[in-house]
């Protein structure tokens, strides 16, 4: 798996784990909420460890990218000494070229061998260049990877302080919902009353806001859920919204009541004022929280 990949996993945990903390604090609010507090803390600790781990993995993994680097610069070192001893090579053949040139001068009865010489030690040097054109090729390739490596480097990093950031965020929205739950601690009398009318079907249901209806300045919502699901006419659903993609949106409404049920669908209203007007795809639960 990539670092990328890692880092797109992390941030789905992180965002299951907050989501699941909101529904947790929902129902903690109603009942419980000593417990519920408890396993908030377990999962702080839980998403600090993971944070941790991540923060280990991106560690090794620029530690993996420098030895991989300094790998490859040393392949670049070795491939530039192989070059100089190739010119140096190149720089004898053309002194020795150079003396025979002089020697055919002296002993034209061997100028045939001399011809044959200079024909092999031509050859040599364009095998030579040849090699020297591909061992360009070769370090031109070296250099271009060694370039990705320490931009993978670079990525690398940059990945380790926003998952730095991103746990130190989620730590902060986790002391919010601390000092949150203690105030619906000292709120507890008043949310028990405000329980007393609520009249939930025999099984658990959840669904969806279809559409919403304003007029008349009351409030009714078509629910995607009817009598197919066991609802029907008084029975009570627990109203919320969900934001995985920004937990801190997401928030308990308040309670509806259906005043009509069909086999695929039914009608509700809310019991009391809510905390906000409804709209689609807002969601409804015999319970929350299971």
């Amino acid at each position: 798996m990539t670092a990328v990949g890692k880092i797109l996993v992390f941030l789905n945990l992180v965002f299951s784990l907050v989501v699941g903390g909101f529904v947790a604090f929902a129902y903690a609010a109603r009942t419980h909420w000593v417990e519920e507090y408890k396993k908030l803390q377990a999962q702080n600790t839980v998403l600090a460890a993971d944070a941790r781990t991540f923060q280990s993995e991106m560690e090794k993994a620029k530690q993996d990218a420098a030895a991989q680097i300094a790998k490859k610069e040393a392949e670049l070192k070795n491939s530039q000494q192989d070059l100089d001893a190739a010119n140096r090579v190149i720089a004898q053949l053309r002194q020795e070229l150079s003396n025979a040139k002089t020697k055919s001068l002296q002993e034209s009865n061997l100028s045939s061998a001399y011809t044959a010489e200079v024909d092999k030690r031509q050859q040599d040097v364009a095998q030579l260049r040849e090699a020297l054109r591909k061992r360009d090729q070769e370090i031109n390739a070296m250099a271009k990877q060694n370039a990705e490596l320490r931009d993978q480097a670079t990525v690398a990093q940059i990945g380790e302080r926003t998952a730095l950031e991103r746990a130190s965020r989620v730590e902060k929205q986790l002391q919010q919902m601390a000092k949150d739950m203690a105030r619906m601690r000292a709120n507890g009398a008043s949310l028990t009353a405000r329980a007393g009318g609520r009249n939930p079907p025999p099984e658990n249901v959840e669904g969806l806001v279809k559409d919403t209806d304003t007029r008349g300045g009351t409030v009714l919502m078509t629910l995607s859920i009817g009598s197919d699901a066991g609802l029907a006419k008084g029975h009570t659903l627990e109203l919320f919204r969900l934001n995985p993609a920004v937990p801190s949106q997401s928030k308990y409404l308040g309670t509806v009541r259906i005043v009509e049920a069909e086999a695929h669908q039914s009608v509700a209203q809310p019991v009391g004022r809510l905390s906000t007007l409804p709209q689609r795809g807002d969601r409804v639960a015999s319970r929350i929280g299971g």
